[in-house]
C-alpha cells in the first residue's frame, strides 16, 4: 500500500468527528483489509445493556469505508445491510475486520465481520459504496 495513502486514511479517521465521538481506532490498514476497534462503554449500549444496532452498523461502515480508502477511492456508502448474531456486552472490545469483494471504477462492494478477540462472530455487514475520486492522486 502506498504510504502517502496509507497517512490519509490514518488522518482521515483521526479528523473524523464522529468517529472521535464513537471512540473507534484503527487498528491496521493495509490495501484491501482493515481493522478497526472499539471497547464498548455505556454510552455505545441500549436499555438491555449490550451494544446498540446502531453503534455496531456505524463501526462496520467505518472499516468497510476504510478498505475503500485503502486502495485510493473516496466513497460515499450507498446501500448496507446487517446481520447481528450475538448481543455485545458492555466492556467488551470488539473489532471490525473490513474487506473488498468488488472492486469496480464506480462501485466497491465490501464486508465487514464484527468479532472479539477470540474471533467469535458478532455480526456480518455487507455494503455498496459509489466511488467519489481517488483519495490520492
Amino acid at each position: 500500500m502506498n504510504e502517502k495513502v496509507k497517512e490519509m486514511v490514518w488522518r482521515f479517521y483521526q479528523e473524523n468527528p464522529y468517529i472521535q465521538h464513537l471512540g473507534i481506532d484503527i487498528v491496521s490498514i493495509e490495501a484491501g483489509c482493515a481493522r478497526l476497534k472499539l471497547t464498548v462503554n455505556h454510552e455505545h449500549t441500549n436499555t438491555y445493556a449490550i451494544a446498540h444496532g446502531g453503534a455496531l452498523m456505524s463501526m462496520a461502515d467505518t472499516a468497510m469505508g476504510a478498505v475503500c480508502l485503502s486502495i485510493n477511492k473516496k466513497v460515499v456508502t450507498l446501500d448496507m445491510n446487517m446481520n447481528l448474531m450475538k448481543a455485545v456486552p458492555e466492556d467488551k472490545t470488539i473489532y471490525a475486520v473490513g474487506r473488498i469483494l468488488h472492486d469496480g471504477a464506480r462501485t466497491i462492494v465490501a464486508e465487514c465481520d464484527i468479532v472479539d478477540e477470540g474471533n467469535t462472530l458478532y455480526g456480518r455487514a455487507r455494503g455498496t459504496f459509489f466511488v467519489l475520486d481517488p483519495l490520492v492522486r
